[in-house]
């Protein structure tokens, strides 16, 4: 199975269980009563971003795609700890969570990327010619 159908099948997975579990909670309050909306939200935001940041790892695409994806996770992965404010995380420890989600992201952002730009100047290339370097080489060819 190649790795896009895997993200694929994942994302797929994370709704179908979320919307089992939801749903079980509402239906079979007596074993389930525990589970309410904001758990269900919070564990399908932090698999969906766990997802997220594994693509951005392991797949082999643009820089800046790489990026984007494990910025995406992060953003997930804020979700889930927001959606957990009020069950069993303190207000006050909220932002400290979140920075710490961000920098991790950061840093597995730069750490998947080998620090690479995500464009890199055409000037910056191995054997690039200004314009006027070109210029002057075709008139020489051309004399």
């Amino acid at each position: 199975m190649s790795k896009k159908v895997f993200f694929k099948v994942g994302v797929a997975l994370v709704f179908v269980a979320a919307a089992v579990v939801w749903l079980l909670s509402v239906v079979m309050p007596e074993k389930f009563g525990a589970i309410n909306l904001s758990w269900v939200i919070a564990a399908a935001c932090g698999l969906l971003g766990l997802l997220f940041v594994l693509r951005g790892l392991f797949e082999k695409s643009l820089t800046f795609v790489k990026k984007l994806h494990i910025i995406v996770g992060g953003v997930l992965f804020v979700a889930a700890v927001l959606a957990l404010v009020g069950t069993f995380i303190d207000t006050k420890l909220v932002l400290p969570i979140i920075a710490i989600v961000i920098t991790v992201c950061a840093l597995l952002a730069v750490l998947a990327v080998g620090g690479k730009k995500w464009d890199t100047a055409d000037n910056e290339k191995v054997g690039y010619k200004t314009y006027r370097e070109r210029k002057e080489e075709e008139e020489k060819e051309g004399k």
